[in-house]
């Protein structure tokens, strides 16, 4: 994933009044945090905003002036009604230290086992990974149409790529398919007989009413 670098500038004055100027303004209220260095509250146009989300990275180099902060999307809060972006959330990054972030999973084809009666569940919707910020993917595509009834991938089977650790349980399920609930618990032709027939008998050594 490579970095993206946005113009920003920094906003003394805070407070919803003040984010609401902004946004009227054409603008976006930002924060940037962490490393144990002080917040910066940040306003960044929304026209760059568009030009970096559209990208499809999380990773950008936001220019204040002479300066270049390294950082990584944390947040967009978003108006549910309008769908217009509220604010943002960076982190800051180091460019040659590690960092733990979540990838976005798509699932890519239709299972085999779909067509066996199976249903695919799709577990996850992103892998916890470790690695330095240009190591990072922007998505994982797994292309799930291999896939038969009873078969799944697991962390402890998914291939997250050079330099990236994954850091979720082996354990943990991404996706699977499998039997119906309904379909699963209906027992066999033989087994349903037996069943039958076990109720049919008498128990041994009692005696059957006249």
């Amino acid at each position: 994933m490579e970095f993206i670098q946005i113009e920003v500038n920094e906003r003394d004055a805070l407070g919803t009044a003040n984010a609401n100027r902004i946004r009227r303004d054409g603008g976006i209220p930002a924060v940037l945090y962490g490393m144990q260095k002080r917040n910066l509250a940040l306003t960044i146009a929304g026209t760059e905003v568009e030009r970096f989300l559209r990208t499809g990275s999380h990773l950008v180099e936001l220019r204040l002036g002479d300066n270049v902060r390294p950082a990584i999307l944390r947040d967009v809060q978003v108006d549910v009604t309008t769908d217009d972006i509220l604010h943002i959330d960076f982190h800051r990054v180091a460019h040659d230290a590690e960092l733990e972030t979540d990838i976005p999973i798509t699932f890519k084809g239709h299972p085999v086992g779909e067509r066996e009666g199976g249903i695919f569940q799709a577990l996850e919707q992103s892998i916890g990974v470790k690695a330095r910020p240009t190591d990072l993917p922007r998505e994982y595509v797994i292309d799930v149409s291999g896939l038969a009834l009873g078969d799944s991938i697991t962390i402890e089977t998914f291939e997250a790529g050079e330099g990236v650790t994954l850091t979720q349980p082996p354990e943990t399920l991404i996706c699977q398919v499998t039997m119906p609930k309904a379909v699963a618990e209906e027992p066999e032709e033989g087994e349903e007989a037996a069943e039958e027939g076990a109720e049919e008998a008498p128990a041994e050594g009692a005696e059957s009413a006249e």
